[in-house]
This record gives structure tokens, sequence and C-alpha cells, in this order.
């Protein structure tokens, strides 16, 4: 069993490696710089913003994953260039140089439930929901991604590509301004916390479990579609940080909500309904936001 992953030392593209190390599947690893946390069989130098990518070293991957990606961190700032070329013309591009080589494995994208938009409906959605959401997005990541997203429901092709849809993946390692480990740390510290008015609701599922879901697809031979990763809590954001003070032990300080402001604040509640991937592989994530808040 091979595996090739591009994007080597994100957040996604760390926990999918780490696991086929423990399966002992053979790794190689493409990006702009060689693994930092763990090892890889051997690591190609691609740098998908100056050159396109020469595909011929991936055909002889069981499994190809595509976890680089750019904009899903407000904080970074990084231009509509880099976002549209990373989340979207360099794996297009990918889909298609597959496609020319005669690829016969698998290939894997990752969409995200931020294609819903400013929804203000308060359900579980499918992914014919968040594919063909007209809701106004608000940020070049959501816009690139659902052009992604519509390629990939509408192209032809031979081989296997399967199109996640991912709520919210937190775990450790992820970037410590995000919610879970900025609340963890900020307890820790004794410093003092800033929110929206934590009203907007979001779905979390633990990072460790997409891997297992690469798992499952390939033993199941899940066939080439757009699934739903359903994750194992949908909570309010005031939710989240008052299971984290009371797991830690103290209670959520007066005052803290409604300090600051958020793009996606708009965006009130953003939920995948994972039915039709249960249905065909049997997945159900399994851990809970408490559960792994010792690992932070």
């Amino acid at each position: 069993m091979k595996i090739s992953i591009l994007g080597t030392n994100g957040f996604l593209s760390t926990a999918i490696a780490k696991y086929a190390i423990s399966k002992g599947w053979t790794l190689e690893m493409y990006g702009l710089q060689s693994p930092n946390d763990h090892t890889c069989d051997v690591f190609h130098l691609v740098n998908l913003m100056n050159s396109e990518m020469d595909c011929t070293s991936l055909l002889d991957s069981d499994l190809i994953v595509y976890a680089i990606g750019a904009g899903i961190q407000a904080n970074l700032k990084e231009g509509y260039n880099l976002i549209y070329n990373l989340n979207v013309t360099a794996p297009v591009t990918i889909c298609n140089k597959l496609k020319e080589l005669d690829y016969k494995g698998c290939f894997v994208t990752f969409g995200s439930v931020f294609e819903m938009g400013a929804t203000t409906e308060q359900r579980y959605f499918t992914e014919q929901d968040v594919l063909t959401s007209l809701c106004p997005a608000p940020n070049d990541y959501t816009v690139s991604k659902r052009m992604l997203s519509s390629f990939v429901s509408s192209y032809k092709h031979d081989f296997t590509h399967w199109h996640f849809y991912i709520p919210t993946i937190y775990g450790a390692g992820e970037n410590p301004k995000r919610l879970i480990p900025y609340v963890v740390n900020a307890i820790k510290n004794d410093e003092e916390l800033h929110f929206t008015a934590g009203d907007q609701v979001r779905q979390y599922v633990h990072v460790s479990e997409v891997p297992r879901i690469l798992d499952l697809a390939l033993s199941k031979s899940l066939p080439s579609g757009i699934y739903n990763i359903q994750g194992s809590e949908t909570l309010s954001v005031k939710e989240i940080v008052t299971k984290i003070h009371h797991a830690m032990g103290k209670e959520v300080p007066a005052g803290c909500f409604g300090s600051v402001q958020r793009a996606d604040a708009g965006m009130k509640y953003l939920a995948l309904d994972g039915t039709k991937l249960k249905n065909a592989i049997g997945f159900e994530a399994e851990k809970s936001i408490e559960d792994t808040l010792n690992d932070y």
C-alpha cells in the first residue's frame, strides 16, 4: 500500500501521514518543506505557486491525498492569488493530469462546510445542500472551495475520486489561535478571553477521524463522489467555551462574549449530515472534545 500526500506540515496532512506510518504504508510527501513531526519514505520538493507539478511520480500510488490549501485561517491574511491557486487551479490541474496519464488509484480532495455560506437555516446539511448553496459567501476561501467542489461534481474521470466536505477539525497541533487551543491556553495561563456573541453553531470532528475514513473508504471500495464527514458534536461557541471551562474546573468569566467581531459570525449554523458516508462505509465519529482536551 502506497500513499502520496500533497502538503507536508499542515494540520490535516500531518495526521494522515502519522496514521499511514502506523499502518506500515509506504509514504511519499510533496511540499515546500520536509515533514517536521514525522518521517516519510520519500520527500518531493514542490512549489505549486511557481510551477505545474509533474504527476508521473504519483502514478504508482494507491491513494493520493491533496491536503494543500490556503485561506482557512483569516489571521494569516493570505493573498487572493495564493488562495485561488492552491484551492482551485492546482487541484484541478492535478485531476486533469491524472486523467491524462491514466491513473488507476484513488484521489482525495477536501471541501468545507463553510461552502454553505451565510445560511439562516438550522439543520444538518446534505452534500447536495452544500454543493448548490447560493447563500452569501463571506470570504475568498469559501468561494474558492465552492469552485473546486463544483468542478469535482461535474468532470469526467476513470480513477476513483473522493471529495469530502469536512466540518471544523480539531486536535492537538492545530493553530493555537483557533477556538479550542485558544480557550485551553487562556485558562492555563490565566489570561482574559474575548469572543463574538458566541451564538454561532459549528460541528466538530477530531482530526484523527479523517485518516480513519480514508482507510475505511479503501477497504470498502467507496465509489467516487462527494461525501459529508459528520462530526460527533454540534455546538455553539458558548457551549464549547463552557464545556472546556467546566472540564478544567473553571467557570466562564463574565463579559467575555460580544467583545470581538469575526467575518464568519454571519454563518450562524454549519453542520453536515453524514448519512450518505455512514451508509456507504459505516463511518461514525467517535471522539468528543472533552475526551481529547488532555492532548492539548
